[in-house]
């Protein structure tokens, strides 16, 4: 059985999901929960905290899963990026569609930008070591590795965060390319050489 802390947040997520998050209350939880509100007090000081605590969980998996990745010395650098980009995809977090619509949803603003904020807090430092084994091979010419992996990204989450469903397939693919084709000058690779993640995009298109 769960404990209290983990039985909130399951019970959080549920509401959050299902009203937003904007428009659940502290009450809301603490009558799903049927406990006292000095119970969720003692675990989470404000609702922002038991947010925080969400995001922070979902993200552990995808964390975990881009540190082993940058730990198999079988994979060339191409394919690490490669998976990394793919375990990125919001789809792998806990919640899995739920979550992309949760945080599309124009009520949950708060919670998409953190989730953001926490992304590319936790898996930069592992990009850049990924673009700095690059470096060293002489695959990619960049001074910079662990900005460039900020940078990177930051490119990346702001793309997808103008995509919609009205979004047409021929200007989401030509997004894509452009995205592609400037994070090859950015780190200095061999024109072409990241072409084939593209249908990284094209897969989820496909799934939507």
């Amino acid at each position: 059985m769960k404990n209290k802390k983990e039985q909130i947040l399951d019970v959080s997520f549920s509401l959050f999901l299902e009203k937003g998050y904007d428009y659940t209350s502290i009450s809301d939880i603490l009558k799903k929960l049927d406990i006292a509100r000095g119970t969720l007090y003692y675990h989470f000081e404000s609702k922002e905290a038991i947010m925080d605590a969400i995001i922070e969980r979902s993200a552990h998996d995808i964390v975990a899963e881009a540190e082993r990745i940058v730990l198999q010395q079988e994979l060339s650098v191409h394919e690490k990026i490669f998976s990394l980009f793919s375990v990125m995809n919001m789809e792998h977090l806990s919640g899995g569609d739920l979550m992309v619509d949760y945080l599309n949803r124009p009520q949950n603003a708060l919670f998409h930008e953190k989730s953001n904020r926490l992304l590319l807090q936790k898996i930069t430092p592992i990009f850049g070591e990924i673009i700095q084994e690059g470096v060293e091979k002489g695959i990619f010419e960049n001074a910079y590795p662990y900005e460039t992996a900020e940078l990177i990204l930051a490119m990346i989450v702001g793309v997808l965060d103008l995509r919609d469903e009205k979004m047409s397939p021929e200007i989401m693919e030509r997004q894509t390319e452009s995205l592609l084709y400037n994070i090859e000058r950015i780190l200095g690779a061999d024109q072409g050489s990241f072409a084939s993640f593209k249908i990284l995009s094209l897969q989820k298109n496909e799934v939507d």
